[in-house]
């Protein structure tokens, strides 16, 4: 008879907190996440090339972290998630600026091999 009642109960709990426990696993998981991309962000110098975005992508940071503290999964995950977006959008910035000097550091290079080409064919 008390099995009966158990069971439901039981059942009955782990529904009403499971979710819970889904959001601050996912806070947790979009916190780390942010915290891997803000990392790399930082090794391809996006503190150079998008310094703004960089600090945005920390204080979004900063506030999922103060957020889980205060057990507001939802709003930790959302401010987390912001703060991958401006990571990847710094370490974006900060590749394509590393391209472009690339780039024009070998264009300079080739404008520099065609003009001494071009002096000794017409010393020639």
């Amino acid at each position: 008879m008390q099995l009966k009642l158990i069971l439901p109960l039981a059942f009955a709990m782990t529904t009403i907190t499971l979710p819970a426990f889904a959001d601050r696993d996912a806070s947790n998981k979009a916190i780390n996440q942010a915290k891997v991309l803000i990392e790399s962000a930082e090794r391809n110098g996006a503190s150079m090339h998008a310094s703004f975005l960089l600090k945005s992508s920390r204080d979004n940071l900063n506030k999922a972290m103060m957020q889980l503290d205060k057990r507001d999964w939802v709003e930790a995950e959302v401010s987390a998630k912001m703060a991958q977006r401006d990571a990847e959008v710094a370490d974006a910035k900060s590749q394509a600026a590393k391209a472009e000097k690339s780039y024009t550091d070998l264009k300079a290079s080739v404008d520099i091999l065609k003009a001494e080409l071009d002096r000794k064919r017409s010393m020639q």
